[in-house]
């Protein structure tokens, strides 16, 4: 798995703001993210790995902005405890995720007369299934630097949800592969970890963020 100061690398993170529609660019030895259509423009978010370069001066600077939030990559849940940079709160906790391409790839089975397809919006790939040309599942994609991030949009319920689930990481996979991607990187929420583990996936760290008291 790639690492860097002991932490899982965090080139991942431009190809995950992209997804959000957010830009990216490096700070140090983090990131500064733009804020999100819709929100308040000062509202940036700071990425760091923790412990790591940079990481405690992200946190004065982030301390010192209102609105600003930190992020903060820690190797795993235990590292994590008590940590809260000086005038900073802990608001968020999120589980970064990792799949090796080579093994989402395979061939899934989904109903008859469904299809995937990917097409290219302005900062990422849209990747749908559909049954009968309508659509049943959603995904995006974006790879930058052979880093890919994915994330799963929409899901039908029922019992096909799981089928529809792997054919898109399979689409995902296939489509990080071919641009010289080996891992795919997801952030998900800490209560969805646990199920994709069981699927191939691995926990590669937590996302702690923080904002000002």
């Amino acid at each position: 798995m790639p690492e860097q100061h002991g932490l899982p690398a965090i080139g991942w993170v431009p190809a995950w703001a992209d997804l959000q529609e957010r830009g990216a660019d490096p700070i140090g030895a983090g990131f500064v993210v733009e804020a999100g259509m819709g929100q308040d423009p000062a509202g940036k978010e700071y990425v760091a790995g923790w412990p790591g370069p940079d990481a405690e001066k992200l946190a004065g600077q982030a301390a010192g902005e209102p609105g600003v939030r930190l992020t903060l990559l820690c190797a795993d849940a235990g590292a994590a405890e008590g940590l809260a940079p000086g005038g900073l709160a802990p608001v968020a906790e999120q589980v970064l995720l990792m799949a090796p391409t080579a093994g989402l790839d395979a061939a899934v089975e989904l109903p008859e007369n469904s299809q995937v397809a990917l097409a290219p919006m302005e900062t990422y790939d849209a990747v749908e299934i559909t049954v009968f040309d309508h659509p049943v599942a959603k995904g995006r994609i974006q790879v930058r630097d052979a880093f890919a991030a994915v994330a799963i949009t929409e899901l039908p319920q029922g019992p096909g949800k799981e089928a529809f689930e792997r054919g898109l990481f399979a689409a995902m996979a296939e489509e990080a592969f071919l641009h010289g991607a080996e891992y795919l990187h997801m952030v998900v929420n800490p209560d969805a970890a646990a199920s994709y583990e069981a699927s191939g996936w691995a926990v590669a760290g937590r996302l702690v963020s923080f904002e000002r008291n």
